[in-house]
């Protein structure tokens, strides 16, 4: 057996690093209090007095700082496993069924997106500015500076501040007549993994739009305000185990993250285009049906509505009043009717299917 993380455990924070993009908006300010809870402090301020020219005390009474703790569960324990037979191995082309390489796609093409998806969806979720403005090529670049300006008024500090942006909201920008692409995207001052300039002075890091929340087209964040504690990432090859000629494969990531309660509006999340869903429905048991929903719908709350007509929600319509869609599918509906999905944030759609008709058990 090859304890992967022991051996290699260097080379395999270095592949994570490399690759994942959220990295630069979390991060390590936390310490463990118990096996699940996180903790993390943070350090009150004064009020201002005037200041008096005689007498006790005269830049006032002494108050004792205060701190705020916020404790956080880690709730995302995920793994893999899978098996590389040596007869599969030897009858493949070199390389192709090489444990450590078939590894190092699993890290790239499954673990790092998903950690990637995770985060995003929390800080979005997390955010103390969320927007809604259907944008078009003659509008990306002021609505960027809008919610850039709601995190300058709420006083945040402009150091650290980065925008994770989609291919999307990257193209309209490029092509917006406002946008001084000259100044605002140069290359002159790269810092984080996939960054590709700035707008606005912030370092802007383009992000596959699967990896977004459903409907987001950008975030601007500043690491300050989320923590992205990692517990375990251990990783094990093991050699002729019992009853396999071969590699056993396997993986384990305990990480989890949180946006700080008092750091929410260091984050603005513009929703500029309603994401796309497939809503199918199959008979059940008497009256009820089970829905399948395929398509993004990260980072919000998977709702539906049923009745003899039903209109499909639109980017930011009101779904506030539809039903969250249990995780099962499972609904109660009546033969003949409507029903449509969408994914809610606010109780306003971020993603929508078309209305399909009811499928349910006689």
């Amino acid at each position: 057996m090859v304890n992967y993380a022991t051996k290699y455990s260097n080379t395999v924070d270095e592949i994570i690093k490399a690759g994942a993009l959220s990295d630069s908006a979390v991060n390590n300010d936390y310490e463990f209090t118990g096996a699940q809870t996180v903790k993390v402090y943070s350090m009150g301020t004064a009020k201002m007095n005037d200041y008096r020219t005689s007498g006790a005390n005269r830049y006032g009474t002494p108050e004792e700082l205060q701190d705020e703790t916020q404790e956080m569960v880690m709730s995302r324990k995920r793994s893999f496993s899978y098996t590389i037979d040596k007869t599969n191995a030897v009858d493949s082309p070199e390389g192709v069924k090489d444990a450590g390489k078939s590894l190092r796609r699993q890290l790239d093409t499954v673990v790092i997106p998903e950690i990637d998806t995770y985060r995003f969806a929390a800080i979005a979720k997390g955010a103390g500015f969320r927007t809604f403005t259907a944008l078009s090529k003659s509008n990306a670049y002021e609505t960027f500076l809008t919610a850039n300006g709601m995190i300058d008024d709420a006083e945040m500090p402009t150091v650290g501040r980065v925008a994770f942006v989609t291919p999307d909201f990257y193209n309209k920008l490029k092509l917006d007549d406002n946008f001084t692409k000259a100044s605002d995207m140069a290359q002159e001052k790269i810092i984080f993994n996939g960054q590709i300039g700035q707008i606005d002075e912030v370092p802007v890091v383009k992000v596959p739009s699967v990896r977004m929340p459903a409907g987001a087209d950008f975030i601007i964040t500043n690491p300050m305000a989320t923590t992205g504690p990692e517990k375990i990432n251990d990783y094990r090859i093991h050699e002729d185990p019992p009853g396999l000629a071969g590699h056993l494969v396997e993986g384990l990531f305990y990480y989890d993250a949180f946006v700080l309660n008092n750091k929410k509006n260091m984050i603005a999340v513009n929703y500029g285009h309603l994401g796309s869903l497939t809503a199918s429905m199959t008979a059940g048991e008497s009256g009820k049906g089970v829905v399948t929903v395929t398509g993004n719908t990260n980072g919000g709350k998977l709702v539906y509505k049923t009745a003899s007509s039903v209109t499909a929600a639109t980017l930011g319509s009101d779904v506030a009043t539809w039903a969250e869609l249990p995780s099962d599918g499972i609904v109660s509906a009546t033969a003949s009717h409507k029903i449509a999905v969408a994914v809610s944030v606010d109780g306003k759609a971020v993603a929508a299917s078309e209305a399909i008709t009811v499928a349910v058990g006689g």
